[in-house]
């Protein structure tokens, strides 16, 4: 059942960048989240212009917003980082009752706003969601290179609580949760110009000059933002910029594309800088990924199998009547998609027991206990070892053995300790294998 929360959309989103929308409806529908409209929503008000026309006249807007989000629920999602920061701020304002009263006798008759209502910025939702923002990436967006865009209005306080106002990671961890790399560039947490655009051209374009030459500089595929007005800002440049120009997406862009869903449901084409050359670059990630499995699977071996070993093999035998059955073929499914990084970062490649049960009684004489082993040994190689790995490992290096002595039980048994090893020979066997995977 998906959790349902009232959204605010706010006036860029709505009136142009409707394929936005979309697009983070979509990524929430596939973490089981439902945007709900809601009927009657106006400017919340907006952060630069109609603020400046008074703090009494901001407020009572806001808080017309807020009293029709309240009948629908206690929360309130909000896209926009200008709109969120104008409504949760009159919100903790509203929360004086003083306040409260003498703004709720500006709001038409019979409107109330009772202060219940918590105002949650979307992206502090999907960060919240980053585990399962990790499994769902089925087409991880390897080799692609992100410049994020945090935006002024999302940082001055943060929308994500954890996140330092200086040094912001929540943009960047969900790029990195969908396989994409998030860079490091100069005028990282900058503005881009948009609040003072309308008032002085060639300041903002100074700045916006400044933020596309340092993403340019970095290498950047394609600029990541949550802020629409920051999306409009990166996507209709001034002809002048025009040379300057990098494909920009919204972040439920992203992993909508991670998620796999097709492009054609994205409208891409709405994006006034053009995304060829980026989506190519996507395709060739995708083509990358059936190469891998090509290069370290035999695939006419995977796709051979009888399948008997999903009946023989122990721990499939031992958890199926359980809530986590093991399928020893599960991996070897993935690969035959062309999903190589979803195969060899799976926590279930480690549950086969490497009893070689499968090999013994195998009609083809395959079996699945070596194509565990070296799925485990390109799991170390893309993310790293277990702990339980890296402890063995560590005791090895330091001791020559992989299990601890127990002196007690020994000494009990009239026994003298267990002989001890030099194990420098075995560091430097350990040392040598490490160089020549170099």
């Amino acid at each position: 059942m998906k959790q349902k929360i009232p959204v605010f959309w706010g006036c860029t989103f709505t009136h142009n960048y409707p394929f936005l929308v979309r697009s983070i409806t979509c990524a929430l529908d596939m973490l089981g989240i439902e945007p709900v409209e809601v009927e009657g929503f106006g400017c919340c008000p907006d952060p630069v212009y109609v603020k400046a026309y008074g703090k009494d006249a901001q407020l009572a807007l806001s808080a017309r917003n807020l009293a029709l989000a309240e009948r629908n629920g206690k929360k309130l999602l909000v896209s926009c980082n200008g709109c969120y920061n104008i409504l949760h701020g009159a919100a903790e304002e509203l929360k004086d009752q003083k306040t409260r009263e003498e703004t709720n006798a500006m709001l038409p008759e019979g409107m109330r706003y009772n202060g219940t209502v918590e105002v949650i910025h979307t992206l502090n939702l999907l960060h919240s969601n980053i585990p399962v923002i990790k499994t769902m990436a089925v087409k991880p967006l390897r080799g692609i290179k992100v410049a994020v865009h945090y935006g002024c209005h999302m940082l001055y306080p943060p929308v994500v609580p954890s996140d330092d106002s200086r040094n912001p990671r929540s943009l960047d961890e969900l790029v990195l949760a969908t396989g994409a790399r998030a860079l490091d560039y100069e005028s990282r947490t900058e503005c881009c110009g948009v609040p003072v655009a309308a008032f002085d051209r060639d300041e903002a374009d100074g700045i916006l000059q400044k933020k596309l030459s340092d993403i340019l500089k970095a290498e950047a595929d394609c600029i990541v933002t949550s802020c629409p007005a920051c999306f409009m800002r990166f996507d209709m440049l001034p002809p002048e910029l025009k040379d300057l120009g990098v494909p920009v997406l919204h972040i439920s862009e992203l992993l909508c594309l991670a998620f796999g869903v097709p492009t054609e449901q994205l409208f891409l084409e709405g994006h006034a800088t053009g995304t060829g050359p980026l989506m190519a670059k996507v395709s060739a990630a995708a083509s990358l990924e059936k190469a891998l499995v090509s290069k370290y699977f035999n695939i006419e071996e995977l796709s051979g199998h009888c399948e008997a070993c999903r009946e023989e093999c122990t721990a499939a035998v031992s958890t199926r009547n359980t809530d986590k059955p093991f399928d020893p073929l599960a991996p070897a499914d993935l690969l035959l998609e062309g999903r190589y990084y979803d195969a060899v970062k799976s926590q279930e490649i480690w549950r086969c027991l490497q009893c070689g049960k499968c090999e013994e009684r195998c009609p083809n004489n395959c079996g699945l206990k070596e194509f565990y082993a070296k799925l485990r040994e390109l799991s170390i190689k893309e993310s790293g070892a277990p702990r339980i790995v890296e402890d063995h490992l560590k005791m090895l290096e330091e001791t020559g053995y992989s299990m601890p002595k127990r002196m007690g039980i020994r000494k009990k048994m009239g026994m003298g300790p267990a002989p001890d090893l030099d194990s420098g020979e075995i560091r430097k066997i350990l040392d040598n294998v490490r160089k020549k995977r170099k």
